[in-house]
């Protein structure tokens, strides 16, 4: 056989896979047909190389072939949350959903390396496109923040009874940040000095 026959012959095993698997991405060590593995490698390999045919990559390319394996990971789980997203109207997937625990992994581990600025600027990109939560406590803290000022409107204070009948859970916010005031940021500190919130 030659070499081109060859290479038609596991880009029929890469598109059998692809449609069998609903993926592109073939494990290295696939035990099913180590070699299918191993060329996958190997093309991804010559084509950072610049080794590829123009040919071969448009071929590749036409079944989806991904070149990044890790990127195109990244973003099959982006799509996941974006559906996430569409169902539940929120970004902030539990820790413990274990309808996908893959996904709320991945989630997590974005917010990690958000903060330790390890996130390229296009993934940065495309998780703000969708409203991403980068800190969940962040986000419930403004919300009960802003049901203290409506309650600061209404009553002209901010003495909130710790068993307010009409918002129990915000009587207890107030109690909890009085108590962990030395371990609040001055953001919030600022924001609720600028209410007159009563220590």
């Amino acid at each position: 056989k030659g070499q081109e026959e060859i290479w038609n012959e596991m880009l029929q095993k890469l598109n059998s896979y692809t449609k069998k698997h609903k993926s592109i991405l073939v494990p290295t060590k696939y035990a099913a047909d180590l070699k299918l593995g191993n060329w996958v490698g190997l093309q991804r390999a010559y084509y950072r190389n610049k080794t590829l045919s123009i040919d071969r990559i448009n071929r590749l390319e036409s079944i989806g072939f991904a070149w990044d394996p890790l990127d195109a990971q990244w973003m099959g789980l982006y799509q996941k949350l974006v559906a996430y997203k569409k169902e539940y109207r929120s970004t902030k997937v539990p820790v413990r959903y274990t309808e996908d625990p893959q996904l709320a992994q991945w989630t997590y581990l974005q917010r990690m390396f958000y903060k330790k600025n390890k996130l390229t600027d296009k993934r940065t990109e495309l998780l703000n496109s969708i409203g991403f939560v980068w800190d969940p406590h962040d986000k419930q803290w403004m919300e009960m923040y802003n049901r203290l000022v409506a309650y600061k409107k209404q009553y002209k204070h901010t003495n909130v009874p710790l068993n307010y009948p009409a918002d129990p859970q915000l009587g207890r916010w107030i109690d909890y940040n009085r108590y962990r005031k030395s371990k609040s940021t001055e953001k919030r500190i600022e924001l609720l000095n600028s209410i007159k919130f009563s220590w």
